[in-house]
């Protein structure tokens, strides 16, 4: 309930600042002469970017489960349509519970595959930061915010390595010394939960693992660059990298449901300082916005009325399955 709120006081604060930096009256004009064609390539691309996640996250579950990809792509629909209609992204927590109903897999295979998603996620848009930011054309005013952008991620990469080469260390100081007994569910959880993230480095699948989310990623970068061209924005394909990474971690905070606001609101600052008129940036966001919910949502609630009988569920499943992923221990 306290993120619900938060994210509900994100999103009046994000719409408040549009309201006052956007001359709405010229929004809706750009949006009409927007080119129909680059909208539907942008469409496609959408598409082929979440077959190339459903591909990659069927390599992060066991092989030896007869789950098909076809059943996954279903349930990564309804999902997305989940998380854009209800609050507290209670659209991740269906995808575990109805993932974790197929044969052969358990709750913690699941989960680390979605953690292990994540991580390859996370690295695969700060490699693509990194390679893109020395060819944004930033103007002098905005330089000190790439250079803070900079010194966060180095911060980031110096930790995130400390904690790497440290952890045996750790693990000897605290868990060494406490040894809970766990019961055997719980035990077998936890195996399935660090067999999951083996799976992100194994010689087998590695390569593919980390192919298919470049691709993925190329894809949602496309999208961007195939809707700035529909509104006639003419910028490098810098910029929607950047819009991407930016997006992307605006909707990582609380907001309402779909990321009203919050997404609007990161797309269209991070257009304005590449000389884009605030009313053409609103124009992407909105425009942005609608491409990446509305093609997902009714594939979505078109794949739940399909398969009613073998993915229904309930909120109480919903919420149950949220407090197990509470409380499953990590590796």
């Amino acid at each position: 309930m306290r993120r619900f709120a938060i994210g509900i006081i994100l999103t009046a604060v994000s719409v408040g600042l549009l309201v006052k930096l956007i001359a709405w009256e010229s929004v809706w004009g750009i949006l009409q002469s927007a080119d129909e064609r680059l909208i539907a390539l942008a469409v496609l691309c959408l598409v082929l970017s979440l077959v190339a996640k459903t591909a990659r996250w069927r390599l992060l579950l066991p092989d030896e489960t007869p789950v098909p990809t076809p059943r996954l792509y279903r349930i990564l629909h309804i999902s997305f349509l989940l998380n854009n209609v209800l609050p507290a992204r209670l659209g991740d927590v269906a995808r575990i519970a109805l993932t974790s109903r197929q044969p052969g897999l358990r709750f913690g295979h699941v989960l680390s595959s979605l953690l292990t998603e994540r991580v390859t996620d996370t690295v695969t848009l700060l490699a693509c930061f990194l390679a893109i930011s020395p060819f944004l054309p930033v103007p002098a005013a905005y330089e000190s915010l790439l250079r803070a952008a900079w010194t966060v991620l180095a911060a980031g990469v110096v930790l995130t390595l400390a904690g790497y080469f440290l952890r045996d260390m750790v693990r000897r100081a605290v868990v060494g010394r406490v040894r809970l007994p766990l019961p055997g569910p719980l035990r077998a959880e936890t195996a399935s939960f660090r067999d999951g993230f083996r799976l992100l480095f194994s010689r087998r699948h590695v390569l593919l693992i980390w192919g298919w989310s470049a691709g993925a990623w190329i894809g949602a970068f496309a999208i961007n660059w195939f809707l700035m061209a529909a509104l006639h924005i003419h910028t490098p394909m810098a910029v929607a990298v950047l819009l991407t990474c930016t997006t992307n971690l605006a909707m990582l905070l609380p907001s309402s449901p779909g990321y009203v606001g919050v997404f609007h609101a990161a797309a269209t600052l991070t257009l304005m300082p590449f000389h884009v008129e605030p009313s053409a940036a609103l124009s992407f966001a909105i425009l942005a916005h609608l491409v990446n919910v509305l093609p997902v949502s009714i594939l979505g609630a078109f794949f739940l009325l399909l398969g009613r009988e073998s993915l229904s569920f309930d909120l109480r499943r919903l919420r149950a399955t949220s407090d197990a992923a509470a409380e499953t221990p990590r590796p």
